[in-house]
């Protein structure tokens, strides 16, 4: 079960996320954490995309599509650092490992059991995981909850794939580098048009 929020805690904490891509909805998230623990460790999802691993959870079910899942665990790794860096974290402050959350019985190959787990709530696969990770042994804290997201990784994917520009004002500007780099719209771009 969730517990209350410490003022600040001496010791590590834990976030997790698909970032697909990594966007301001993320580092919010990941800021919100980093105000409770001296380091965190930014886990990545579905981060084996030769095996993703679907969820029986009826928000949750897309999140092994892999259209939906684009970008391999090194570019969203690279990712995360580079805008939590230019964010102004320290390096130090944080690592970014695997949290394979889609199959529990792995997680704690990742992630010691005493490790605390901050997250947010936004949908019922949200509470799920709370659920999950709690029957691990894990303590979840729930950093806030919200009826809506304001930006999702489909709403970013979704803007990319069409040639919108307006996906850059809802990622960190290190993290559009990296997927201009990546050449994610043109990715994205041809998948739909091989799809369709």
């Amino acid at each position: 079960m969730p517990s209350g929020l410490p003022d600040r805690s001496a010791g590590s904490g834990s976030v997790h996320g698909r970032f697909q891509p990594f966007h301001n909805g993320h580092l919010e998230y990941v800021l919100a954490a980093l105000a409770h623990c001296d380091f965190l460790y930014v886990g990545v999802t579905q981060y084996r995309r030769g095996r993703l691993v679907a969820v029986d959870a009826p928000d949750a079910r897309h999140r092994a599509a892999p259209e939906h899942n684009p970008l391999t665990y090194f570019e969203r790794a690279t990712m995360i650092r580079a805008a939590l860096l230019a964010a102004g974290v320290s390096g130090d402050a944080f690592t970014v490992i695997p949290f394979p959350i889609e199959e529990p019985s792995e997680l704690a190959e990742f992630l010691p059991l005493d490790i605390p787990i901050f997250t947010t709530v936004y949908d019922a696969w949200n509470e799920e995981k709370i659920r999950v990770l709690g029957g691990l042994g894990y303590t979840v804290r729930v950093l806030y909850r919200r009826a809506v997201k304001e930006i999702s990784g489909a709403q970013v994917r979704a803007l990319l794939r069409d040639g919108d520009d307006a996906w850059r004002a809802l990622v960190p500007p290190a993290a559009a580098s990296l997927l201009d780099d990546y050449m994610l719209a043109d990715r994205l771009a041809r998948a739909g048009a091989a799809r369709g």
